[in-house]
């Protein structure tokens, strides 16, 4: 487990991840495999910059509300489990700085689409959130519209294909901090009718974090998580 390599923390975004970070190593309940910020490009490191850059140069114009949760890693990162033998309990997040995940993650390039309306939204996705140590082929993804300020958030499962998310980019970062990434957390935003095989193989470590959260990290408040089970069970 690697903590955080620099001591000044510029942005508040960074300042609560490594709350969460830390959060998850004092936890004596969890095994944590991963916990780290990644490296600063100093090409990357200026929100100014950034956002000029994707407003002109990918018509980006994004809102102040998701510049507000910008960091300057190229990823944040989090990977862990329960330590209980018969625990279902496991989680992973890893962040993509915002620039890298728009101009460089690009859904088609990993999943063409089967139809004309598919090729169409997965040409316009990007992924900023993924699994890439449990290879469980799940990731958020930003839809990169032409003009979009506040882009659409799209939650992707091999098992059940792209859905998009009730959450924006800010309130999905919002729920990483809380959820800590636990495996299928995003179903709980999808439209219930999506709830398939995918939840399925979820569900019983989402139980078990209603059910434990509250007490591991007193600071969060998991009533809207757990109604939100509830209302899918």
């Amino acid at each position: 487990m690697t903590g955080n390599n620099d001591a000044a923390l510029r942005f508040p975004f960074e300042e609560r991840c490594d709350k969460a970070l830390r959060e998850l190593g004092g936890a004596a309940e969890l095994d944590v495999e991963v916990a780290e910020f990644g490296e600063i490009s100093q090409l990357l490191a200026e929100p100014s910059g950034v956002f000029r850059t994707l407003a002109t140069g990918e018509d980006l114009p994004l809102s102040e509300r998701v510049q507000g949760y910008f960091f300057r890693r190229d990823r944040i990162a989090a990977h862990w489990r329960s330590r209980r033998a018969d625990s279902r309990l496991v989680g992973e997040f890893s962040l993509t700085h915002i620039m890298r995940a728009l101009v460089e993650h690009y859904m088609d390039d990993i999943w063409e689409g089967e139809d004309d309306w598919e090729r169409e939204l997965y040409s316009q996705l990007r992924f900023f959130d993924d699994t890439p140590l449990s290879g469980s082929g799940r990731m958020a993804l930003l839809r990169a519209a032409p003009g979009a300020t506040d882009p659409e958030v799209w939650f992707f499962d091999t098992r059940q294909g792209a859905m998009r998310m009730e959450l924006d980019y800010s309130g999905y970062l919002d729920a990483v901090l809380v959820t800590k990434g636990v495996m299928g957390w995003q179903y709980l935003y999808c439209e219930p009718a999506f709830s398939g095989m995918g939840f399925v193989s979820s569900s019983a470590g989402l139980k078990e974090m209603v059910e434990t959260f509250p007490t591991l990290f007193p600071d969060h408040d998991y009533t809207d998580l757990r109604a939100r089970l509830e209302a899918r069970l």
